[in-house]
């Protein structure tokens, strides 16, 4: 999932990520792995059921049209 202009310090924007040790948000700006407080913070603010992914069938380029 995909948290634009998010990021507590530097307003980038946020993803999650799985590693072996568990998922994590971090910011692709500026590197920052966010605080279990700060991932709950996020995740209270995120709108249930609201995802930001792409159907299968669609082309990547739509996400330029999107950031612009």
């Amino acid at each position: 999932m995909y948290w634009l202009k998010s990021c507590l310090k530097c307003q980038g924007d946020l993803f999650e990520n799985t590693d072996i040790y568990g998922r994590y948000i971090d910011c692709f700006q500026c590197g920052h792995y966010l605080t279990a407080v700060e991932e709950a913070l996020i995740r209270l603010n995120t709108p249930f059921g609201k995802t930001y992914t792409l159907p299968s069938n669609m082309p990547v380029r739509v996400l330029e049209e999107i950031a612009a």
